[in-house]
């Protein structure tokens, strides 16, 4: 049987806050798409991002122009929320109340898009690996999916040192120490493929 090759799965928002925390203005997406070719044998490369204007749009329209799947949604923006909670001190009695604040976030939430997208793929047995741009820990159930039930192998990512290796998962890097995927630290590819 011929080897199938690796699929990227590729957390735009994820990657975009990484590749800034590592000190890096953007990626070349189109660097980073000709090695992730020729370098790590990818047949597919997805990527999954949020569009807040039509300049957003077509930024992924040309990507997608060079090869990439795009996968895009629109973002959301959810407004500032005020909870307030009036808590009763246990060693004099008074009542008070505070207030914390929830600022108003923009988020397109492409996880699920890309989850589905895994596992479709993989149940149809149409790839040997999965590559994937992100510290997300919300897809680690999918990586044990990946490794335990379709028995392949499974590649992630992410910042690992220093205060960007905050952005990584906690279950992701344990996921990684027992050898259940690979996690590469993305420092590693940023001399080449990130944007100063």
């Amino acid at each position: 049987m011929a080897k199938k090759g690796a699929f990227v799965y590729i957390d735009a928002e994820n990657l975009k806050g990484s590749v800034e925390a590592c000190g890096y203005a953007a990626m070349d997406f189109s660097k980073l798409l000709n090695w992730l070719r020729t370098s790590r044998n990818a047949q597919r490369v997805y990527l999954y991002a949020g569009f807040s204007d039509d300049t957003t749009k077509d930024f992924y329209k040309n990507l997608e122009k060079q090869g990439y799947i795009i996968g895009i949604k629109p973002v959301m923006q959810y407004r500032d929320q005020v909870y307030k909670h009036r808590l009763k001190c246990p060693s004099c009695g008074k009542t008070h109340e505070h207030s914390v604040t929830r600022y108003g976030r923009r988020k397109a939430n492409c996880d699920s898009e890309l989850t589905l997208d895994v596992i479709n793929d993989g149940v149809r047995k149409k790839y040997d690996e999965i590559i994937v741009f992100s510290g997300d820990g919300d897809f680690c159930r999918m990586y044990e999916y990946v490794t335990e039930i379709l028995k392949k192998k499974v590649t992630v990512y992410s910042p690992m040192s220093g205060e960007p290796g905050y952005r990584t998962a906690q279950k992701v890097k344990l996921l990684g120490a027992k050898r259940i995927i690979t996690v590469n630290a993305l420092e590693g590819i940023l001399p080449q493929y990130g944007i100063k």
